[in-house]
């Protein structure tokens, strides 16, 4: 209870005024591996626009392995062939829609927080952002000491965003995040939604009964931009990938995507495999989803209430034991077109009904899934991005709230060999429109399909419009090839995410879910959150030496961490380098615990002599306890090996000059290869450099801030594209109004 106090008040302590409106924001979970930014509009990842894939460095849309490319620095670019990649993002964009009746209105009213392409949220209309704030329950501070105000029963990462909406919904969604290697590749959102009234902010609120509630979550889930983008050279044009699957695992409730064989890298498939340059030679191993961990069943509405839900398939099975609607309402696969009038039609606008109806065919889903909304699985190929989840209809008075918690997982693939070998099925990989086979809700040949591994290839046959062809599903990559270092424990595929996510959320045993049903109605409204803790990873700091070599330091606060649920005792520290922020990491030391070798003055010392003055490196340093547990690599840092920064603003120069860009020079990341940069000398402290074209025209403007006298320049413009060739001058100013200035050579 506790916990739960605190929460409340650091909520309300950065909250706004009650009923005041803010602007539009966004925050970022970026705890685990799992990154995504969240809106305090109701918004997740980046707006949906399939036609305009991008995304903005910073700004994640379900990336996932996390810091790949989405810093706001340059140094998070990542440039292969002279084409800049801005990671491995793999949602077009989520969010929720409600479409809701009201007493005292003529009209049944709507409200479009995010995930659709023909709605641009903006604040005071669709959505009014009330208050938004990041939690950190991190249990070790920047400086190195424990935080004595973490709490164990929490999550580390807390973002609690509300806003109102249009219809009298206030809702409050608050998610979590972990850095625990079983358990950061999810992050878990508990919605409420409360009656408020307060449909227009500052307007005072007009309370009033709401009927027929249907609250929708929607995605576009298209799983390795980047994949995408080196195999097609477009992520807009996966919407017609054939080999993109959308599925239905009814076992966990989830939905997710995953590409048929992982899409092996075109050009550089050996050498990334082999290395795990870039993340390996597979590119779209991903498997993104979101499910749903529990729904409020006392508000739906009831059968003979009054409600004006039309049921699209039998009456009569509709309805569970208590007279409730049974759930989920609408399950939904959509193109990658996603609108309102989609959604009307489809989902929220009750007098049109659910577009698939209920599941009426006893030997399809099982009788526990008899009256339960059915799966569209003949269109889960191709162009099968949008996907819809949703919950009601609910009656809901004034004053009180309803509950519903998702997650968004990730995995490396969605089964291991032995499952496929096993027979584990789930629902979808068909191509669209056929007129082979049962309808939608009926049983066929086709509506299930072996769940494909990354060991060894199966061949199984296919619905294809309206043949029927064999086609070959996974790859034999992982039978020659080492799991890339984002995959940082055994935990590996979607489905064994999903099953932590669920173990985490219940607090019961962890269960594999491939024959045991999960039912999120069972549960609670609000998540335990008692998982098994690892020794945390020590805060570190990296320095130059006076002979440009990189110092690694950190204290032994981390070694008197104790919790109810630590699951060793610290042994040993593990120091690793890399020159891109995923990985792959190299073990520099394998350091025991208080060995006087490295411990020394009360800190731990190690010192990298392998370095050249302007490369940049990655470090991290994981602990290990007794039993092989590992901490999360929570303290990545990157580094420039340099000298001090110079006393004060002399003479600069940039090397080299010129800058030759080597062709065909395969694979180049900037992150890290000093083969990549150009660099400027002789920097103080502090300074601004500004970099103009021949004709005048501002280029670049980097801030120096960093006590190092180099300073890497990536050779991108303001618009983070690569500069052409040609020649460049530049200009240096410091704060006590010095100036240098000179020119530099591009030649590609």
């Amino acid at each position: 209870m506790s916990s739960i106090k605190n929460l409340l008040y650091l909520f309300c302590l950065f909250a706004s005024v009650a009923g005041a409106q803010m602007q539009r924001n966004y925050l970022v979970h970026k705890r685990g591996m799992l990154h995504q930014a969240v809106y305090n509009t109701g918004e997740l990842g980046k707006a949906y626009e399939p036609s305009n894939p991008s995304t903005i460095p910073g700004i994640p849309s379900f990336e996932w392995p996390g810091n790949f490319a989405s810093g706001a620095s340059q140094n998070f670019v990542t440039i292969v062939d002279g084409q800049q990649y801005s990671g491995h993002h793999n949602s077009y964009g989520g969010g929720l829609q409600i479409g809701t009746d009201r007493a005292g209105s003529l009209t049944r009213l709507y409200a479009y927080c995010g995930g659709l392409n023909d709605v641009t949220v903006v604040e005071g209309q669709q959505s009014f952002p009330l208050s938004q704030v990041r939690i950190e329950n991190y249990p070790v501070l920047a400086d190195g000491s424990l935080n004595p105000a973490y709490n164990p029963n929490e999550a580390e990462e807390i973002i609690i965003a509300k806003w109102a909406t249009p219809v009298g919904l206030t809702v409050t969604r608050t998610s979590r995040a972990w850095s625990f290697p079983d358990y950061d590749d999810f992050i878990i959102y508990e919605y409420e939604f409360e009656n408020t009234g307060d449909m227009k902010p500052p307007a005072p609120p007009t309370p009033a009964r709401l009927t027929d509630l249907i609250i929708n979550f929607s995605y576009g889930i298209t799983g390795g931009k980047f994949g995408y983008e080196r195999v097609s050279n477009s992520w807009a044009n996966t919407v017609i990938e054939p080999n993109l699957n959308a599925r239905w695992d009814r076992q966990r409730w989830l939905q997710y995507g995953l590409h048929r064989t992982g899409n092996p890298e075109p050009k550089y498939f050996g050498e990334w495999a082999t290395t795990g340059k870039n993340g390996g030679g597979l590119l779209s191993p991903q498997a993104p989803g979101y499910m749903a961990l529990y729904y409020d069943t006392q508000h739906l509405v009831r059968r003979g209430d009054g409600t004006r839900v039309i049921i699209s398939g039998a009456d009569t099975i509709s309805w569970d034991v208590n007279g409730r609607i049974k759930q989920p309402y609408s399950l939904i696969i959509e193109t990658q077109v996603m609108t309102t009038t989609k959604i009307l039609r489809d989902i929220i606008d009750i007098t049109q009904g659910r577009k698939y109806g209920c599941n009426t065919e006893l030997s399809t889903f099982g009788p526990d899934w008899i009256g339960r909304a059915t799966f569209n699985w003949r269109q889960s190929v191709p162009q099968a991005i949008g996907r819809d989840f949703a919950f009601g209809p609910y009656n809901l008075a004034p004053g009180e709230k309803i509950h519903i918690t998702m997650a968004e997982v990730c995995g490396y693939g969605a089964a291991r060999l032995e499952e496929t070998n096993a027979g584990v099925k789930d629902i979808g990989g068909s191509n669209g429109n056929s007129t082979i086979g049962a309808s939608e809700s009926g049983d066929s040949l086709y509506a299930f399909y072996t769940v494909p591994n990354y060991w060894v290839p199966k061949k199984q046959n296919e619905l294809n419009r309206n043949s029927v062809n064999t086609v070959l599903y996974g790859s034999d990559y992982l039978s020659k090839y080492s799991l890339p270092d984002y995959v940082n424990s055994n935990v590996v595929t979607v489905r064994e995410v999903v099953d932590r996510a669920i173990q985490a959320y219940t607090n019961e045993p962890l269960v594999n879910h491939n024959t045991v049903q999960f039912w999120p109605e069972q549960y609670r409204e609000h998540g335990v959150y008692t998982l098994p803790i690892p020794v945390p990873a020590p805060a570190i700091d990296v320095e130059n030496t006076v002979l440009g070599e990189n110092r690694i330091t950190w204290g032994a606060q981390v070694e008197s961490f104790s919790s109810p649920r630590l699951q060793g005792t610290l042994d040993h520290y593990e120091l690793a380098r890399a020159t891109q922020s995923i990985g792959p990491w190299t073990t520099l030391a394998r350091i025991p615990k208080r060995d006087p070798a490295y411990f020394i003055d009360g800190k731990y010392q190690f010192l990298d002599k392998n370095t050249r003055i302007g490369d940049n490196f990655y470090y991290s340093v994981v602990s290990v306890d007794n039993k092989g547990n590992k901490s999360g690599r929570t303290n990545v840092i990157m580094h420039q090996a340099s000298i001090g920064a110079e006393s004060a603003l002399r003479k600069v120069f940039v090397a080299p000059n010129p800058f030759i860009v080597k062709s065909g020079y395969a694979g180049i990341s900037t992150e890290g290869d000093i083969n990549a940069q150009l660099r400027f000398y002789n920097l103080p402290r502090k300074c601004t450099i500004r970099i103009y074209s021949l004709a005048g025209q501002l280029v670049q403007t980097i801030e120096h801030d960093v006590d190092q006298n180099v300073h890497a320049y990536f050779q991108l413009t303001r618009n983070n594209q690569l500069i052409a060739s040609g020649l460049y001058f530049f200009v240096v100013d410091s704060p006590d109004g010095a100036r240098a200035n000179g020119k530099f050579v591009i030649i590609n």
